[in-house]
């Protein structure tokens, strides 16, 4: 109901500047009234970016600690070289490395990228090791 006596109020307030004022008064008024209109846009617009990043944050975060959950059952002696794991711990790698890239995208974030690269050779020389005994 608010609103609505808003809305009747500047459109009176318009036509009254018109017809006390002229035109020019009433085109500063209703820019005015853009302008504003517009501010009240952005801002919005903004708040939503920044729940979105968090968002996101939040989910990279939560994925990080899953690949670690997976990491350390993997390095468990029940579990050690099994390739249903590996291929889990890859494939989460992954789904990271893509959440980082759309962060480095969207967002102004700066991510600090682990030695991931050297482990993972690391692993791999290992598991050749062992293969080859």
């Amino acid at each position: 109901m608010n609103k609505y006596v808003l809305y009747i109020s500047i459109i009176l307030n318009g036509i009254l500047l018109m017809i006390e004022f002229g035109t020019v008064p009433f085109l500063v008024y209703l820019r005015m009234l853009i302008n504003l209109g517009l501010l009240w846009y952005i801002r919005r617009t903004l708040q939503q970016m920044e729940d979105l990043e968090e968002d996101v944050t939040d989910v990279v975060e939560k994925i990080e600690a899953f690949l670690e959950h997976i990491e350390s059952l993997y390095q468990l002696e029940m579990y050690y070289g099994d390739e249903n794991l590996k291929s889990l711990i890859d494939h989460s790698r992954e789904v990271i490395n893509d959440f980082i890239d759309f962060q480095e995208k969207y967002f102004d974030v700066e991510v600090q990228i682990e030695s991931d690269e050297e482990e993972q050779s690391e692993q791999d020389e290992e598991e050749t090791n062992e293969k080859e005994e």
